[in-house]
């Protein structure tokens, strides 16, 4: 009886905490969908810094930046899981270097892309709360440079994480199919923002990958 009842307890723990990476890769894809939604690209029509800082002063960038913070926390949460999973499971025939590279890249593309939807947040923080006099065409202008030198890097970042996880985890064709579509698409320059914002999606299937292989 007592034997039944400790081989029993280790099996619920592992189906319990098997579905936390499913979880949070389709958590990160709608929080990052939510920061879609409530951003909606303030600074289109812009076409001077004043404009600009106009509308970072009416636009819920705040509430952009942290929902794009959630979707980074849960991605990151997602490579951890996957470079845990390689290591364990597939490093007699992947790239050991590859496996320690990934969380550092991951956490870069994600980081900067975060990085590059803060800096509308934090320009409208600074002009109300450090200089109490709203956002200045000055802030604007330093957060669209910000925001143009962060995003391309986020793409960079982005290739160096996927072809770390193709190699790695080359001993299972699906992932390192589904990384290189991912890659080649970032590198690609006419759809290369577009995949940007499908990153997501990558995150939320390795997640289900990682559920059905736990």
């Amino acid at each position: 009886m007592t034997t039944t009842a400790i081989s029993e307890a280790p099996a619920r723990a592992r189906g319990g905490s098997a579905v936390l990476p499913a979880l949070a890769g389709i958590g990160g894809l709608l929080a990052f969908a939510g920061t879609v939604v409530v951003f909606d690209d303030p600074l289109a029509g812009a076409t001077t810094a004043a404009e600009a800082a106009e509308a970072m002063a009416g636009a819920p960038v705040g509430l952009a930046a942290v929902l794009l913070a959630g979707y980074a926390l849960l991605a990151i949460a997602v490579t951890g899981r996957l470079a845990a999973h390689l290591a364990a499971h597939l490093s007699g025939s992947g790239d050991p270097a590859s496996v320690r590279l990934m969380p550092v890249l991951g956490a870069g593309h994600v980081l900067l892309l975060t990085a590059a939807f803060a800096a509308p947040a934090a320009a409208v923080t600074v002009g109300d709360l450090v200089l109490e006099g709203g956002v200045t065409p000055g802030g604007a202008e330093t957060a669209l440079v910000l925001m143009n030198l962060a995003h391309p890097m986020s793409a960079w970042v982005g290739i160096a994480f996927l072809v770390a996880v193709a190699v790695a985890g080359r001993r299972s064709r699906g992932l390192a199919a589904f990384s290189i579509v991912f890659a080649v698409g970032l590198a690609l320059p006419p759809v290369g923002w577009a995949f940007t914002y499908l990153m997501p999606l990558w995150f939320a299937g390795v997640g289900i990958w990682l559920w059905r292989r736990a």
